[in-house]
């Protein structure tokens, strides 16, 4: 008897629960990678941002911190917010110096990367990274 391939087919197609369990894993893949490949580079970035921030702050911030220890507790807590939102707006600051010195000419430049070497960079790709960076700088802070 001659095998019939639309049926066979038919019957493959008709099975739903290894069609479901191959979706659930490429999907469960696909969100790994992009985890991986982007979400933490840029949580990376943004986490360095700060420490850059925090290691070298302001002078304003570094004057409010030295009057911080002579004020009541709601004043040290209001010091303490105001020198986060400070510190926030100085890393905003910077990654937007970036993002325009990258940008500067609205054409494809030359940027040499942290490893010395060198690519052209799209100024618009300049401003998205700045702006995931910002994204991810509200979740620091």
């Amino acid at each position: 008897m001659e095998r019939n391939m639309v049926y066979e087919l038919a019957k493959t197609l008709q099975q739903t629960e290894g069609l479901e369990r191959d979706f659930l894993e490429m999907t469960t893949s696909l969100r790994e990678a992009i985890e991986k490949n982007y979400v933490q580079k840029i949580q990376l970035a943004a986490g360095d941002q700060k420490a850059l921030a925090v290691e070298h702050p302001p002078k304003e911030v570094t004057l409010l911190r030295a009057i911080a220890p002579f004020l009541d507790e709601k004043g040290r807590g209001q010091i303490s917010d105001l020198t986060r939102s400070l510190l926030f707006m100085h890393t905003l600051q910077s990654v937007n110096q970036s993002v325009s010195s990258i940008a500067q000419d609205g054409g494809l430049i030359a940027a040499r990367s942290s490893d010395g070497t060198t690519e052209n960079l799209n100024p618009q790709t300049a401003k998205i990274a700045g702006l995931l960076m910002t994204l991810a700088l509200v979740d620091k802070f």
